[in-house]
C-alpha cells in the first residue's frame, strides 16, 4: 500500500508542477498570446482610457460651476461574443474618479434600495446623519454600445468592434458628448465559425 500512496504524491506533485509553470502573469495592456479576435483586457484598458479623456474635455464637464451628477445607464451589447459590459462603465468611473479632480460625481443608482433604506433610517435617528435631504437626481446619463461585425473563412476570422459611449441630458434628452473606439483583429476560426 506504501508504493501506491508515494506514487500518488509523486504525481500529483508533478502535475501541480505543471499547472503552476504553465501560469505565466502579463499586463493587462499586454495582447493575448493566442489568436483571439475577442474582446480582451487590452481593449477594456484602450478604450476606458480615450473616453475618460475624452469626457473630461466636454465643455458641460471642464467649465461646469458644480460637478454635474451622472447616473450609468444599460450598454448594450450587439456583438457575438458575451462580454462583460458594464466592466467598461465601471472601468470608466474608476479613471474619472480617480483623475477628473472632482469635476464629476457618479450616482450610484445600482444601490437605491439600500441607499433609501439608510436615510429612511437616519431620519428615524437609528443612525446619525451629518445632512438630510433628497436622493441626487441626475444631470446626465452615461451609456454605451458595443458592436462588432465577424468574418470567417478558410480557417481565419476577423472581427471589427466598435466601442461607443454617449453622455445625454437627463432633462432634455439631448446628446452632449459621443464617442468612439474602434478595433479590428485577425485570428484563427472558432468552432462556430464552421
Amino acid at each position: 500500500m506504501q508504493p501506491f500512496k508515494t506514487l500518488f504524491l509523486i504525481l500529483c506533485s508533478v502535475a501541480l508542477s505543471a499547472c503552476l509553470a504553465s501560469t505565466q502573469r502579463v499586463g493587462v495592456d499586454t495582447d493575448d498570446p493566442f489568436d483571439s479576435t475577442e474582446t480582451s483586457s487590452k481593449d477594456l484598458e484602450a478604450v476606458s482610457q480615450q473616453m475618460s479623456r475624452s469626457l473630461i474635455q466636454l465643455p458641460q464637464i471642464s467649465n461646469a460651476t458644480s460637478p454635474p451628477r451622472i447616473a450609468f445607464l444599460e450598454v448594450a451589447n450587439n456583438t457575438n461574443e458575451i462580454i462583460n459590459k458594464d466592466l467598461f462603465l465601471r472601468k470608466m468611473r474608476t479613471l474619472l474618479i480617480k483623475h477628473a479632480a472632482g469635476k464629476m460625481i457618479f450616482l450610484d443608482r445600482a444601490k437605491i434600495e439600500a441607499i433609501k433604506r439608510e436615510r429612511e433610517a437616519k431620519r428615524r435617528g437609528e443612525f446619525t446623519a451629518s445632512k438630510k435631504g433628497y436622493l441626487s437626481g441626475a444631470d446626465f446619463f452615461l451609456t454605451g454600445t458595443l458592436d462588432s461585425l465577424d468574418k470567417a473563412s478558410g480557417g481565419k476570422r476577423s472581427t471589427y468592434t466598435r466601442y461607443s459611449f454617449r453622455l445625454t441630458d437627463a432633462e432634455t434628452g439631448d446628446i452632449h458628448w459621443e464617442d468612439e473606439y474602434e478595433v479590428k483583429k485577425v485570428g484563427k476560426a472558432g468552432l462556430y465559425d464552421r
